[in-house]
């Protein structure tokens, strides 16, 4: 596959799942994770962390990698400023989007919280489509906007509804299979940026 459809000449990307940040990583500095309603029960502390070490695992080597949602774009992209201040140089950026995951049918599985083998190719979640998008906008006001057209469609989507995000996402699909507590607590997420994984370690 040629470098050019990796969108490897862009400074700020966009992809879906980990296939696609296999794809994208390569040559990037920070990776951003997204996944605004991860699918069954909240989970503790503990079970959390062990969520996070599993998927840091999954993730390509190389870049940095924190946790993006609705409410940390600012914060992701201070996080990036900070970055090129450090290297003397640009920083590229992977925005990677979780989607949702499950077969056909399998609706009532996920809602209980049941984990699935599924191929890596993630269905639409408009919550994940919606933070990636929020991401690329606050790159975009602090002068960081070379994105690839994946990424600007995902900004295009974001500021096209800003007024609207809440709603679509407490109405959206995977909004349905969760309780609405968790939904809610996603909604009011704080601006911390949460890093998953530092710069060529692994988890």
């Amino acid at each position: 596959m040629a470098a050019r459809t990796q969108q490897q000449q862009y400074q700020v990307r966009f992809a879906w799942g980990t296939g696609g940040a296999a794809r994208i990583a390569p040559g990037t500095h920070l990776l951003v994770w997204i996944d605004v309603l991860p699918a069954g029960p909240a989970r503790d502390d503990r079970e959390r962390g062990r969520a996070l070490r599993s998927l840091a695992a999954q993730l390509p080597d190389g870049p940095e990698v924190v946790l993006g949602h609705l409410g940390n774009a600012q914060a992701v992209a201070g996080r990036v400023t900070r970055l090129q201040a450090e290297r003397g140089d640009r920083c590229v950026v992977a925005i990677v989007a979780a989607g949702r995951h499950h077969a056909p049918g399998d609706d009532a599985a996920e809602a209980a919280g049941e984990a699935a083998d599924v191929p890596d190719a993630p269905d639409f979640a408009v919550e994940d489509l919606l933070a990636a998008g929020a991401v690329v906008d606050a790159l975009a006001e602090v002068g960081i906007d070379n994105t690839s057209p994946e990424a600007a469609a995902a900004c295009a989507a974001y500021t096209g509804l800003r007024r609207a995000v809440k709603h679509l996402v407490s109405a959206s699909e995977a909004a349905a299979a969760l309780d609405p507590v968790d939904v809610r607590a996603a909604l009011a997420a704080d601006g911390e940026l949460v890093t998953l994984r530092e710069s060529g370690s692994r988890a």
